[in-house]
């Protein structure tokens, strides 16, 4: 019998059923390397937990997003957010900050390394000054939310943009969540990486109205900027990743999330 994969209930984390074969113990493993808080864990030691290891970054869909991979590691510093790494011929690009591990960062090398490090807001930065160090990338931010931690961040972007990373990536801001949250649209996929702004849960499209930090108004504006741009894909930093039939699909579906939730809103 295979050794058992636990995990405590009270870090919002769950193994629902034990791996029935190797490609659902390697999910698992997977996760119990990327959980933030260490909570999963193997009955006895593991030996091909580094197997694991090795698979990261993982590529999300070779067909379809070729070259889009999620990185693992999360990091308890940035609430357990994922990070993405975007491998193009014009430089690669680290979206918001895993963990850091130097194995990790050798896999990345091996990809080709960094050229610049976004970050989608100010939660979600965790390790961003090792990987700095390490990969030599420019972290860019948007000035409204910057903290401390983050003033010698490399570029700041000022107002209310949008802002292009030569001519295949646009940043749009998207206030809200917080003053300075910003999406990466990368538009030869047409998908669009948007941190905290809009996530997919369990129960469908969430804004995480209990985690604003600045105004839900404004974050449903900034979802309704959305609506009119070419993408297909929602990757978020939390829960699971979108993909719409259509650019109209998903346009029609941001705009009943926001008149449903401005509805709600209305009353409150």
């Amino acid at each position: 019998m295979a050794p058992q994969i636990f995990t405590r209930v009270d870090e919002m984390s769950a193994v629902f059923k034990q791996p029935a074969d190797k490609e659902e113990r390697l999910k698992a493993l997977q996760a119990l390397i990327s959980c933030p808080t260490s909570s999963i864990h193997t009955e006895k030691p593991a030996p091909d937990v580094l197997v694991a290891h090795e698979t990261f970054p993982i590529p999300i869909d070779e067909q379809k997003l070729p070259g889009v991979y999620h990185c693992g590691y999360h990091s308890e510093k940035s609430y357990g957010a994922s990070s993405y790494l975007i491998v193009r011929a014009e430089g690669n690009i680290l979206i918001d900050s895993p963990r850091y591990t130097e194995r990790l960062a050798r896999k990345i090398e091996m990809l080709g390394g960094a050229h610049s490090m976004f970050l989608t807001h100010k939660d979600d930065v965790a390790d961003h000054k090792k990987w700095r160090e390490r990969l030599g990338c420019d972290r860019i931010l948007h000035s409204e939310d910057l903290e401390d931690s983050t003033a010698e961040i490399e570029i700041k972007l000022e107002g209310r943009g949008p802002w292009n990373l030569g001519q295949d990536i646009e940043l749009i801001h998207t206030p809200g969540h917080t003053e300075g949250s910003v999406c990466l649209l990368y538009k030869p996929l047409e998908v669009i990486f948007t941190g905290d702004h809009l996530i997919m849960t369990p129960t469908g499209l969430s804004i995480v109205e209990r985690y604003n930090r600045c105004s839900v108004t404004a974050q449903l504006n900034s979802v309704e900027k959305l609506v009119d741009l070419d993408f297909r894909w929602i990757v978020p930093g939390h829960g699971r990743r979108i993909e719409f039939k259509s650019s109209l699909e998903k346009d029609l579906v941001l705009k009943e999330f926001v008149q449903q939730k401005s509805s709600q809103f209305a009353y409150i």
